[in-house]
C-alpha cells in the first residue's frame, strides 16, 4: 500500500509539472506575441501644449497628469492646440484616448479626423481611442484638438498623444494588452460552453442552474473585459455601442454572481437572510434595467451611476459577509473550492475599485492604475467555480445512482437475481393501460420439497438458483422472467414475441437436461400459457380493440393451466 501511494504521488508531481510547464510555454508564446507586437519607441506628445475652455487658455506642463480645474457641463468644447515634435516619423498616426466625449482633430486649420455622435448611431459617443493619420504632415507643423463632453458634471483628465509609425497601429494596441485580450475571449467563449451545457444538463433531469450562473457570470465578465480594456475596437469601432456593452455587462454581472451563492447556501439560511437574497437580486435587477432605460434613452448616462453601483457592490459583499456564505462549519468540498473562488474574487474586486477611485482622484496617467485585476480574478474564480459544480454533480450523481441501486434492489429476488412480485406487480399494472396483446407462463417447480428433506435447504437454494439461471436463459430477448415466490416462477411476453413462447420452452427443457448432470435432484418444472386475446375469445368478444383486460385474469388462466399440466404429470418429483 505504501508503494502504491509513493506512485501516486510521483504521478501526481509528473503531471503537475507537465501542467505547469505548459502553462510557462504557453506564457512564453504570449510575450513572444506581445513584443512583436508592440512598437517600444511610441512618441509621447506629453509637452507644450495649450488648453482652452470658454475663451480662457493655458499652458500645460504634463498633458497626461493634467486635470482640468474645474466641472464642466455636456456640449461644452475643450481645446487642445500644439505642435508636432522633431522625430514625427514620416507616415504616423496620432494615437487619442478620449472618454466620454467627442473628439475633432485640426491640421494647419484643416479637419482631419471626426467621431461624434453621427459615427455611433446614438447619443452617446463612449470612450475609446481615435486613430489620425498625419501622411502629408512634418515637425513643426500645428495640430488642434476639440473635445465636446457629453457628460455632464464629469471631472475632466486628458490622457497623453501618442504617436508611431501607420504600420504598428493595428498591432501595438492589441498586443499591450494580449493577456486581457486571451482572458477576456476565454471567458466569453467558455460562458457560452458553460450556458450551452446546463441547457443540455436540463434536458437530463441533472441540476443546471449552477452552471448557468457560472455561465452567465463567465460570459458577462469577459465581454465587460474586452470592452473596458478597449481591445474590442479590434472588431468594432462604434465606442459608443463598445462602451454601453460594457457598463451593461459590469451592472448585469452582479445578478449570476448573487443567485449562484443563494443557490449554494439557500437551505443553510435563515428566513430573514433568504429573504435579504430575494431582495438584494430584486435590487440588482432594477437597478440595471433602470439605469440602462436611462442611459438609452439619453436622460442619465451610464458613467453617473458608476459610483451607486460600485456602493451597491460593497453593500452586497457586506450582506454576503453577514448572511455567512463564505464560511459555515458543515461545508463538504464542493462549498469550500467554492467559498475560495469568492473570497478571492471578492478582494481582488474591492482591489479593483480602490485602484478605479485612486486613478480618478490621482489622476496620474500610471500604467498600473489603469490596470484592472478584476479579468485575472475573474478567471481563477470560474476555474475554482467549474471545479466546485464538477464535484457537485459527482455528489448528485453519485446520490443518484445510490439510489438507483437500492430501488434496483427493491425489485430484485436476493435468491435468484430475477424480477420479484413487487416487480411483477408494476408490470401487471402497466399492462392493463394498454390494449396490446401479452403471453404470460406460469411455472412451478418439481422437486423442491425432496431436495430440502433430503439434502437440505442448501441444496434447494443451489436447486432454484440453477432453474433460475435456465428460465432466464431460455427466455433472454424474449420475455422478463420473474420469481413470484418459493418455487412458483412467471414468464410476461409482450406482443412481439408472443410466437417465441413455445421456442423459448423448448429452450428450457433442454437447458434443465443439461444443467441436472451436478444436481442430486433433477431440474423439473410444470408450466401454463395463458394470452390476452383468449379473455375475449372466452367472452364471445370478436375484437379486443379498445377493451381493457386484467393481466391478473390472465395470470389466473395461466396458473390454472400450469397446476393442469403438474396434475398429469407422471413423475416422481410432483408428489415429493
Amino acid at each position: 500500500m505504501t508503494e502504491q501511494k509513493k506512485i501516486h504521488k510521483r504521478y501526481k508531481l509528473l503531471v503537475s509539472l507537465l501542467v505547469l510547464g505548459l502553462l510557462s510555454l504557453f506564457v512564453v508564446f504570449l510575450l513572444m506575441l506581445r513584443s512583436n507586437g508592440v512598437f517600444h519607441e511610441v512618441i509621447r506628445l506629453d509637452k507644450g501644449w495649450t488648453v482652452t475652455y470658454q475663451g480662457q487658455s493655458a499652458n500645460v506642463e504634463s498633458l497626461s497628469n493634467y486635470t482640468f480645474p474645474q466641472k464642466i457641463h455636456a456640449g461644452d468644447s475643450l481645446v487642445v492646440e500644439g505642435e508636432l515634435p522633431p522625430n514625427t516619423p514620416s507616415r504616423a498616426v496620432l494615437r487619442i484616448r478620449t472618454f466620454h466625449t467627442a473628439v475633432a482633430v485640426y491640421g494647419n486649420g484643416k479637419l482631419l479626423y471626426k467621431y461624434d455622435n453621427d459615427n455611433t448611431g446614438m447619443n452617446f459617443v463612449g470612450s475609446g481611442y481615435h486613430y489620425v493619420y498625419l501622411d502629408s504632415f512634418k515637425e513643426g507643423q500645428k495640430l488642434k484638438v476639440v473635445f465636446v463632453e457629453q457628460v455632464d458634471g464629469r471631472t475632466v483628465s486628458l490622457a497623453s498623444f501618442d504617436l508611431m509609425p501607420a504600420e504598428y497601429v493595428m498591432s501595438d494596441y492589441p498586443a499591450r494588452h494580449i493577456f486581457a485580450l486571451i482572458v477576456g475571449v476565454f471567458l466569453v467563449l467558455f460562458g457560452i460552453l458553460a450556458i450551452a451545457v446546463s441547457m443540455v444538463t436540463r434536458l437530463f433531469g441533472i441540476s443546471y442552474f449552477r452552471s448557468l450562473m457560472i455561465g452567465l457570470l463567465s460570459f458577462l465578465l469577459g465581454t465587460w473585459t474586452l470592452c473596458y480594456t478597449k481591445v474590442i475596437q479590434t472588431v468594432s469601432f462604434n465606442l459608443g455601442l463598445n462602451t454601453t456593452l460594457e457598463y451593461f455587462c459590469l451592472y448585469l454581472s452582479a445578478l449570476p454572481f448573487t443567485l449562484l451563492l443563494w443557490n449554494m447556501h439557500r437551505e443553510h439560511l435563515t428566513r430573514v437572510k433568504n429573504v435579504g437574497f430575494a431582495i438584494l437580486a430584486t435590487y440588482e435587477v432594477l437597478f440595471t434595467s433602470i439605469t440602462t432605460f436611462l442611459h438609452l434613452n439619453s436622460i442619465v448616462y451610464y458613467p453617473r451611476t458608476l459610483v451607486l453601483f460600485h456602493t451597491s457592490v460593497v453593500v452586497g459583499f457586506a450582506f454576503f459577509i453577514y448572511a455567512g456564505v463564505f464560511f459555515r462549519k458543515k461545508m463538504d468540498l464542493s462549498g469550500k473550492i467554492l467559498t475560495q473562488g469568492v473570497v478571492l474574487f471578492g478582494l481582488t474586486m474591492l482591489i479593483d475599485l480602490i485602484r478605479f477611485h485612486l486613478d480618478r482622484i490621482l489622476t496620474v496617467n500610471s500604467p498600473l492604475l489603469e490596470m484592472t485585476w478584476l479579468p485575472l480574478g475573474t478567471l481563477v474564480l470560474v476555474v475554482l467555480l467549474v471545479q466546485s459544480y464538477i464535484i457537485h454533480l459527482f455528489y448528485i450523481l453519485e446520490d443518484r445512482a445510490e439510489k438507483g441501486a437500492l430501488a434496483t434492489m427493491a425489485y430484485l429476488d436476493a435468491l435468484t437475481g430475477l424480477y420479484n412480485r413487487a416487480k411483477c406487480q408494476q408490470i401487471f399494472e402497466v399492462l392493463d393501460k394498454g390494449f396490446s396483446d401479452y403471453a404470460i407462463v406460469s411455472i412451478d417447480m418439481n422437486g423442491l420439497k425432496l431436495a430440502n428433506d433430503n439434502y437440505g435447504h442448501n441444496a434447494g437454494d443451489t436447486l432454484i438458483k440453477t432453474f433460475a439461471n435456465v428460465f432466464r436463459e431460455a427466455f433472454a430477448g424474449i420475455g422478463t422472467t420473474i420469481r413470484v415466490g418459493g418455487d412458483e416462477f412467471l414468464a410476461i411476453v409482450r406482443s412481439e414475441h408472443v410466437s417465441d413462447v413455445d421456442s423459448a420452452l423448448a429452450k428450457m427443457a433442454e437447458l434443465q437436461k443439461t444443467k441436472s448432470v451436478d444436481l442430486p435432484v433433477p431440474l423439473e418444472a410444470a408450466y401454463g400459457i395463458a394470452y390476452r386475446h383468449e379473455l375475449f375469445k372466452d367472452e364471445f368478444i370478436e375484437s379486443a380493440e379498445n377493451i381493457r383486460v386484467e393481466a391478473e385474469n390472465v395470470y389466473h388462466l395461466a396458473d390454472e393451466r400450469m397446476y393442469a399440466m403438474k396434475a398429469s404429470m407422471k413423475s416422481e418429483l410432483v408428489r415429493k
